[in-house]
């Protein structure tokens, strides 16, 4: 059942019908009760629930999603099934007792509808049952008060309707606590709603990188570095340049490169990067001719950049652009500008991989957006592999 055919469903009507639902002939109350979860029960003193494999669970949704509202009624049929459940006594104490932030103390229903689907997703998820009614609860109450849909799994529980609530009610929020709000609406849904999971849902955010900046841009970067006011200003600004666009650094690894982590020899320049990721980044060959001079106006005894003034070292690049002269570049940028020299070039993906300090490269594809597409016979030569003989 869809949402659109619900939308002149008078919000006003406190008593919403709900079945108990039938079982035909053919269906063993007992053996329903009887068919459990195989896995070893697991004793639980809170609400943490998870109890193995729960896909019978699935296989009884057209008896337990239409008594949703029910279950503490005591229904012969409803009590058969729940007794598959296997909740300690502990357990679903624990959810009866938790009351739910934004629930009418006037539709007693509404709470009752969010408690028992809560109870039936519950052991088919890693959330605890104060997690899960707290945020149920709320989506509940704004389906059928603001909404005007009925209590009905199929409605209330729809992919269509968690879109909703996740992309107009929780606007005002972070996008990552809507993120968990929907992901914790869509693992009670898949319970009690299995065939609502087909199509897509509308991306709460689109997960962006940093563009690099073209060869025009950086040389007038270059400029702008050497034409700071101080000479302070000039060598940090160099250096900026030098460990983000040549070595890919961020402000958190530069602030704590020491001279003697700064190798020069006959092959080029390397920086051996310290802290919570350490790694040793070769220095682009067009930026070396800096790296010398800067290396000689630096201090011994602190970080090249200079003696630390702050604990936030992610702050110290931007803290320092804040006050020069001229357009001045960022430093997430100067970073994905490394990255996509390097991914047209043709660097040898496991080596770059370890230069940046990646585990993995999720934003590739996006990278790649930025890297020039070779001609036809460039595309045979590179595909066809080195001669072995």
């Amino acid at each position: 059942m869809r949402l659109s055919a619900h939308r002149e469903v008078v919000q006003n009507n406190t008593q919403p019908i709900i079945q108990t639902p039938r079982l035909s002939r053919s269906t063993d109350i007992a053996a329903l009760a009887a068919e459990r979860v195989a896995s070893p029960r697991r004793e639980s003193a809170d609400t943490q629930l998870r109890y193995g494999d729960t896909s019978w669970a699935r296989k009884r949704i057209e008896v337990l999603a239409p008594a949703l509202g029910t279950f503490a009624s005591g229904s012969p049929v409803v009590t058969a099934v729940l007794d598959g459940c296997r909740l300690t006594k502990e357990v679903s104490a624990a959810m009866a007792k938790y009351q739910p932030r934004g629930l009418d103390a006037e539709r007693p229903e509404l709470e009752a509808f969010a408690r028992d689907a809560c109870m039936l997703a519950a052991p088919a998820t890693a959330y605890t049952g104060e997690r899960l009614l707290s945020v149920a609860g709320p989506f509940v109450v704004w389906c059928v008060r603001e909404q005007g849909w009925p209590l009905q799994a199929d409605v209330i529980f729809s992919r269509q309707a968690i879109d909703m609530y996740s992309t107009q009610r929780t606007r005002g929020r972070g996008e990552g606590t809507r993120r968990n709000y929907r992901a914790i609406l869509m693992r009670i849904s898949e319970v009690v709603a299995p065939e609502e999971h087909a199509d897509a849902l509308t991306p709460l955010s689109r997960k962006r990188i940093a563009s690099p900046y073209t060869a025009s841009e950086m040389a007038g970067f270059r400029l702008w570095a050497v034409g700071q006011v101080s000479a302070e200003k000039r060598r940090k600004a160099m250096l900026m340049l030098i460990f983000c666009a040549g070595a890919g650094l961020r402000s958190s690894d530069i602030a704590q490169v020491f001279a003697d982590d700064v190798t020069v020899d006959a092959d080029g320049v390397v920086i051996t990067v310290r802290g919570t990721n350490p790694r040793e980044v070769p220095l682009l060959r067009n930026w070396e001719e800096w790296m010398v001079p800067a290396l000689e106006a630096s201090p011994t005894e602190f970080p090249l950049w200079g003696k630390p003034n702050r604990t936030n070292g992610s702050n110290l690049l931007s803290s320092f652009t804040a006050h020069t002269v001229g357009t001045f570049p960022r430093s997430d940028r100067l970073r994905a500008t490394w990255i996509v020299t390097h991914l047209q070039t043709g660097t040898r993906m496991k080596e770059l991989l370890r230069a940046a300090g990646f585990d993995k490269f999720e934003n590739l594809p996006r990278y790649l957006e930025f890297v020039n597409t070779v001609d036809r016979a460039s595309f045979r030569a590179a595909l066809r592999g080195e001669d072995s003989e």
